[in-house]
């Protein structure tokens, strides 16, 4: 019974994924040798060395979203929306330390993602073919510092599927900290109304492992496991059917 209550578990959460919230020379001369007049040099022709072409280098490719200046609030949201689905189209997990910091308040949004990508190497949902944050709308400043800022954002990513569905565009409601010197997220969290694999699922189990006294790694890593294991047994369990198959 336990079982079948964590594959059904499962599967509505991995349903509920694709229906959350709403609610990143200078010219150099040759050198010239002369000999002496009348040396046996100027009566033999010099050695020449064949020129040897200089290697091929790419050009450095610019970046698809430079950071701007000066730093906003909706662009570092939209920019972490961003970089959550490249990284599922990659496969692996972006570089976010230019823009959010990996700690206490913002770890299990970054086991989020790694899940996200988890689900699509299971086969269990389509990958991305671009990721583009469309709408992006700072709904409410909770509070405010002269260090610190906490707001309530809305992000609308336009999101092409690589699957039979075309389009997987969806809006996710999250809160973030930003420290203001530095223009980078300090803390991430999804509001309770809303149901989604982070609050149902991944934050629960990280908060009961915490209670049991994990510390917050081991908790958030422990919570990422178990989740991992269940999506496991479910593709394995029920395998996804291709277009093909």
């Amino acid at each position: 019974m336990k079982r079948t209550l964590s594959i059904v578990l499962v599967f509505s959460l991995m349903l509920s994924a694709f229906v959350l919230a709403s609610c990143k020379g200078t010219n150099d001369k040759d050198a010239q040798n002369t000999a002496p007049p009348h040396s046996a040099a100027s009566e033999t022709a010099a050695p020449t060395d064949t020129p040897t072409a200089a290697p091929e280098t790419e050009a450095p490719t610019a970046d698809p979203n430079p950071r701007p200046d000066p730093v906003t609030v909706e662009w570092l949201a939209g920019e972490m929306q961003r970089r959550y689905y490249v990284g599922c189209m990659n496969l692996e997990l972006m570089d976010f330390s230019d823009i959010m910091d990996r700690n206490e308040d913002t770890d299990l949004f970054f086991w989020d993602n790694q899940l996200e990508i988890d689900l699509i190497k299971l086969n269990q949902a389509d990958n991305y073919l671009s990721a583009t944050p469309d709408e992006i709308t700072v709904e409410n400043i909770v509070s405010e510092s002269e260090t610190e800022l906490t707001a309530d954002m809305y992000v609308f990513m336009t999101l092409p599927s690589a699957g039979p569905e075309l389009s997987n565009d969806r809006g996710k409601r999250f809160q973030v900290t930003i420290d203001k010197k530095r223009m980078i997220i300090i803390g991430y969290s999804e509001p309770d109304v809303c149901e989604s694999r982070y609050n149902n699922w991944l934050s629960y189990l990280a908060s009961n492992y915490r209670r049991e006294g994990l510390t917050w790694q081991e908790a958030n890593k422990k919570a990422y496991e178990e989740i991992y294991a269940e999506f496991v047994i479910f593709a394995t369990t029920y395998p996804r059917q291709t277009p093909q198959g």
